[in-house]
């Protein structure tokens, strides 16, 4: 696979693991005094929370990752799958290690939460 791509910036590690995009039905219910009210606004990605994970990250993307929640504006991301999406970083966590065998610090168990606005 490919690196993916979070606006301008290509990875540098893909995720070991990451939320698949897929439409999902978007719709509502509430009880009313003798049935149900049910509403249905269709099937669409828009809405839908991405998860990517890393176990390990070096400190340097971390930080370029870190600039673009920091932006606090939409970009593009690219998955290298069919499509591309529109999204807001909602989150990116990682405990810092600072010792470690290579002697460079990085981050553990790193977690970047995206939103999807809608596709490219």
């Amino acid at each position: 696979m490919d690196a993916m791509t979070l606006g301008s910036y290509t990875f540098a590690e893909n995720p070991a693991q990451f939320t698949e995009p897929k439409n999902i039905r978007h719709s509502a219910s509430i009880k009313t005094y003798s049935s149900v009210a049910f509403y249905s606004w269709g099937i669409f990605i828009a809405g839908e929370e991405c998860v990517l994970e890393w176990e390990y990250m070096a400190e340097a993307m971390f930080e370029e990752l870190q600039a673009i929640v920091e932006a606090d504006t939409q970009v593009v991301w690219d998955p290298q799958t069919d499509e591309t999406y529109n999204v807001e970083v909602l989150s990116l966590d990682g405990p810092l290690v600072e010792k470690s065998i290579l002697d460079a610090p990085y981050r553990k168990d790193v977690k970047l939460l995206l939103l999807i606005i809608s596709e490219v």
